[in-house]
């Protein structure tokens, strides 16, 4: 299974016991900096668990994704690679409706 962290609070990646850091790829740079997801999934400690982390840049997506075409889909075509190695992806949304829960 794959948790996606799509809140910029992060407390899904600080609740699994994942350290937020501006070094590591997280879902900011899948969405706005074209990394590739696997770059950015991390295992959890829980057993089948890998998670798709997230950090305080996040909160920016909104901004820089505005102009980008098909910007309601970025997150969907950048897990379209790995979607047949997880029976299930859950994504934690923000308690918003801005682009990123438009993408979850």
């Amino acid at each position: 299974m794959l948790l996606v962290d799509s809140d910029p609070q992060g407390n899904a990646t600080t609740g699994l016991g994942v350290k937020k850091s501006l070094d590591k790829t997280s879902t900011y740079d899948v969405l706005v900096g074209g990394a590739s997801p696997e770059d950015a999934i991390v295992a959890t400690d829980m057993e089948g668990l890998d998670l798709l982390p997230a950090d305080k840049n996040l909160v920016g997506a909104n901004l820089e994704i505005v102009a980008v075409e098909q910007r309601e889909r970025l997150l969907k075509n950048a897990l379209s690679g790995i979607r047949d190695r997880y029976a299930y992806i859950l994504i934690d949304c923000p308690p918003a409706l801005d682009l990123l829960t438009l993408n979850a």
